[in-house]
Order: C-alpha cells, then structure tokens, then sequence
C-alpha cells in the first residue's frame, strides 16, 4: 500500500516509523521539514505538499487539535480535495465528537472513506508500537486495514461503525486518566497534612 502520514510530533514520528518498518511505501508531511528528515533518512518519501498525498491509499493524520486537522483535511490543495476516491483518511488526532463526524460526512461526499483512530499512549510506546487504539468505522474496511493499525498499536478496540463514536471513548478515556491523577494527587496531599 502506499501510505502518507501528516503530522510527525512526539507521537506522530513514532507511529510513521512503525509504519515503515512493515514495508509499506510512505510519505510523510509535516509544517516543520525538518522533522520529516529522519524518516527520509530511513526510506520514506518526504513530501512538498499536501498535494503529493494524491496517489495514496491511505493517510494518517496525527495532529494537535480541530484546528490542526481542519487545516489539512478542508481547502484548496488539502486531503479532501487531492484524495482520490476509494483513498482512506485514518485520523489518530484527539480531537472533537463534531469535528469526527463531518470528516465522516464530508469523506463520503467525496468518494472517500474514514476511519477514526485516535490512540492511547505516551511517545514512548509510539515509537515502540505498543500503543491503545479506538477505532470506528466500516469493519469491512478496519479488517482490511488491521495490518496498518497492528504496525502502530498493540491492541485494536474496534468501537462502532460511526467514526465518531471512537473520538467520545477517547475524549472519556483522557476525563478519566485527568480525573484519577487528580484524586491521587488531593488524597496524597491529604495524607502529608495528616502525617
């Protein structure tokens, strides 16, 4: 398959590397160049623009927020325009339960398809492979693109076929992780006054 991946972060460096290493022919993008160098230097293509994507089957994106991805997927010379049809987005951004959704929609105007991967994990497990994926989307199409997600993840929870639904598990799963490390941290503060 030929890959792209859009987006090369602390996370993002990672998850492209693990893609590489299963042979998969990919090109990367990132605003900063020279954070593509280090994948060139290991096989990939570094693409010039988000144009270069045109003949891929599949893209990731791995970016900050709504914002960040909106950039890349609506506008002239963006992923929506320059996709071919049938080509599949694959989002691992944390990003908004609305903002899944008209990707969904505005994907399948397109001709295109969509899958919603956002991921749990530190960049260590990135780079390692290990990492927590919730996926929504056509399972038809999950399956057939389980040996792209297993390069990346140590565990696939395929969650429903809307894509959003993965976005409001990972969206909870972060709540939950925030609101136990701030338990801890008052039951521990309650434990030092108390000693």
């Amino acid at each position: 398959m030929k890959v792209g991946f859009v987006g090369l972060g602390q996370m993002g460096s990672g998850m492209a590397a693990r893609l590489l290493a299963t042979g998969q022919e990919l090109t990367v993008f990132n605003r900063s160049p020279e954070r593509m160098q280090p994948l060139v230097a290991q096989g990939a293509q570094a693409a010039r623009s988000l144009a270069d994507f045109a003949d891929s089957d599949v893209v990731f994106t791995m970016l900050a927020e709504d914002q960040a991805v909106e950039s890349v997927v609506w506008g002239e010379g963006r992923l929506l325009q320059c996709l071919r049809p049938g080509a599949v987005h694959i989002s691992s951004s944390t990003i908004s339960v609305a903002l899944s959704a008209q990707l969904a929609e505005a994907h399948a105007a397109a001709g295109q398809e969509y899958i919603s991967a956002p991921v749990f994990g530190r960049p260590d497990a990135a780079a390692a492979g290990k990492l927590f994926l919730a996926v929504a989307g056509r399972k038809e199409l999950i399956d057939r693109l389980q040996i792209l997600l297993d390069a990346v993840g140590q565990r696939t929870f395929i969650v429903a076929a809307e894509p959003e639904k993965a976005n409001l598990v990972k969206l909870s799963g972060n709540f939950l992780i925030a609101s136990v490390i701030e338990s801890l941290g008052e039951a521990m503060a309650l434990v030092e006054k108390g000693a």
